[in-house]
C-alpha cells in the first residue's frame, strides 16, 4: 500500500466516526440555551450541577467560621483595651526608667572621675611637700656655703694652695677647690630646679582641686535629675487610675511567682530551664544578692545599682571593676553572643547605661531599676543588648560577703 493510500484510508475512518457522532446528539433530547446580552451565545447546562469534588487538602484549609455571641465579642474587646493601656503605661515608664538608669550612670561615671582626682589631689599634695622639702634643704646648704665664703673669704682659698708642699699636693688642692666650686655650681642649680618643681606642682595641684570641684558640682546636678526623675515616676504611679495599678500588681505578681518557682529549680539543682550553678562562681554569688533592693549608686547589701551589683560580685572573685557600666564594657575579653558562658557580664544601651550577669540559657541576673529588686530575667526580653564581656575571675573564697542569712545549698556535681 503506497503512502497516499494510507492516508486516504485515515481521512475515510476519522470522517465516518465524525459523522457518527453527530447523528447520535441529534437524536438526543434538545438543550436549550438562554440568549446572552452579548453578541455570542453561551451554552449552560441544564439540571443541578455536578458535584466538584475538592482534594481533602483544600478542605482542610477551608476557614471555619464560628458563631461568635455579643458578650464573647465584649469580653474580648475589654481584654485588649486593658492589654493596650497595660502596654502604653509600660512604655511610659519603661522610658522613664531609661532615663533614670542613664543618669545614675552618669552620676557613677562623674563619681569615679570624682575619686580619681581626689587621688590626683592626694599625690599632688604630697609631692609638693616633698619638692618643698627638697627645696628647703637645698637652699639652707647654699646659705651655709655663702656664709662661710662670706666668713672666710678668698684667703681661705689662697691659703690652702700656699700649703701645698709638692706640686703634685698643688695640683690635687687646686682640684679640690674646683670641686668646691662645681658642687657649689651643682647646689645652686638644683636649687633653681627645686623652686621650678614646687611651682609646676602647686599649679598642678590647683587644677586638679578646680577640677574636683567643678565635679562635685557635677555630682549634686545629677542627683537633682535622679531625684527629679525618681519623683517623676512616683508622681506617675500615684496618678494612674486604679484600674491600671491592679493591671500592674497582676503583672508583677505573675512574674514574680515566675521567677519564684525559676529560682526554686535552680537552687534545687533541677532547674527545666537548664540553668546549673557552680559552686564558688560570680552565678552563686550573686544569687546571695537576689531580692535586694535597687539603689541608685548603690555598691553594698544594702542595695545596688546595676553595675554595683557587678562590682559587688567581681571583687569577691579577683576582679576589680569600677562602679561604671560603660567603663566595666571596655574591660575583660569581649564575648559574642553564641559564645556566652555563665559568669559572663551582658551589658545594654548604646551607650551602654546597664549591666547584668549571663547565667546560661537565656537567663541573666541584675539590678533592674528603682522600686524593684535584684532579679533574673530572659535575655531575650531585653531589645537593647550591646555585648558582653568575660573576665578572669577566681573562684570565691568562703561565702558571699555581706550576706546576713543562711544561703540555700547548692547541689554539688
Amino acid at each position: 500500500m503506497t503512502i497516499a493510500t494510507r492516508v486516504r484510508t485515515t481521512l475515510s475512518r476519522r470522517l465516518g466516526a465524525a459523522l457518527l457522532a453527530t447523528l447520535l446528539i441529534a437524536t438526543a433530547a434538545p438543550v436549550y440555551a438562554t440568549p446572552s446580552s452579548d453578541s455570542t451565545a453561551s451554552v449552560e447546562p441544564v439540571g443541578p450541577p455536578a458535584p466538584t469534588r475538592t482534594p481533602p487538602s483544600a478542605v482542610d484549609a477551608l476557614p471555619v467560621e464560628v458563631e461568635v455571641d455579643e458578650e464573647t465579642l465584649r469580653f474580648r474587646e475589654e481584654l485588649a483595651r486593658r492589654q493596650a493601656m497595660l502596654d502604653e503605661f509600660m512604655a511610659q515608664l519603661d522610658a522613664l526608667d531609661r532615663e533614670l538608669a542613664i543618669a545614675t550612670e552618669q552620676y557613677n561615671a562623674a563619681v569615679e572621675r570624682l575619686n580619681t582626682t581626689k587621688q590626683r589631689v592626694d599625690v599632688a599634695e604630697t609631692d609638693l611637700a616633698k619638692a618643698a622639702e627638697a627645696y628647703e634643704q637645698q637652699n639652707d646648704l647654699l646659705g651655709q656655703r655663702a656664709t662661710s665664703i662670706y666668713k672666710n673669704g678668698s684667703l681661705a682659698s689662697i691659703e690652702l694652695v700656699l700649703q701645698a708642699k709638692s706640686l703634685s699636693d698643688l695640683v690635687s688642692r687646686v682640684k679640690f677647690l674646683n670641686t668646691l666650686g662645681i658642687a657649689d655650681a651643682e647646689v645652686a642649680k638644683s636649687l633653681r630646679g627645686q623652686k621650678e618643681l614646687v611651682e609646676q606642682t602647686a599649679e598642678r595641684l590647683q587644677n586638679a582641686a578646680t577640677e574636683a570641684e567643678a565635679l562635685e558640682f557635677e555630682l549634686r546636678a545629677r542627683q537633682i535629675e535622679i531625684m527629679l526623675r525618681i519623683q517623676e515616676r512616683q508622681e506617675m504611679l500615684a496618678d494612674a487610675e486604679a484600674e491600671l495599678l491592679e493591671l500592674l500588681d497582676e503583672e508583677a505578681s505573675r512574674r514574680q511567682s515566675e521567677e519564684n518557682e525559676l529560682l526554686r529549680q535552680i537552687l534545687g539543682g533541677a532547674s527545666s530551664a537548664g540553668i546549673v550553678i557552680e559552686p564558688g562562681s560570680p552565678i552563686e554569688t550573686a544569687l546571695a544578692y537576689h531580692g535586694i533592693p535597687y539603689l541608685w549608686g548603690g555598691s553594698t547589701p544594702s542595695g545596688f545599682d546595676c553595675s554595683g551589683l557587678v562590682l559587688y560580685v567581681f571583687r569577691q572573685h579577683g576582679v576589680n571593676l569600677p562602679h561604671y557600666s560603660r567603663s566595666q564594657f571596655l574591660l575583660g575579653e569581649r564575648v559574642v553572643p553564641a559564645a556566652l558562658q555563665p559568669g559572663d557580664v551582658v551589658f545594654f544601651g548604646s551607650p551602654v547605661y546597664h549591666v547584668g550577669i549571663y547565667m546560661g540559657a537565656d537567663y541573666f541576673i541584675h539590678a533592674p531599676r528603682t522600686g524593684d529588686f535584684v532579679r533574673i530575667q530572659r535575655l531575650s526580653d531585653r531589645r537593647d543588648y550591646a555585648g558582653a564581656r568575660r573576665y578572669d575571675w577566681q573562684p570565691r573564697v568562703g561565702s558571699p560577703q555581706g550576706v546576713t542569712q543562711p544561703q540555700p545549698v547548692l547541689p554539688s556535681e
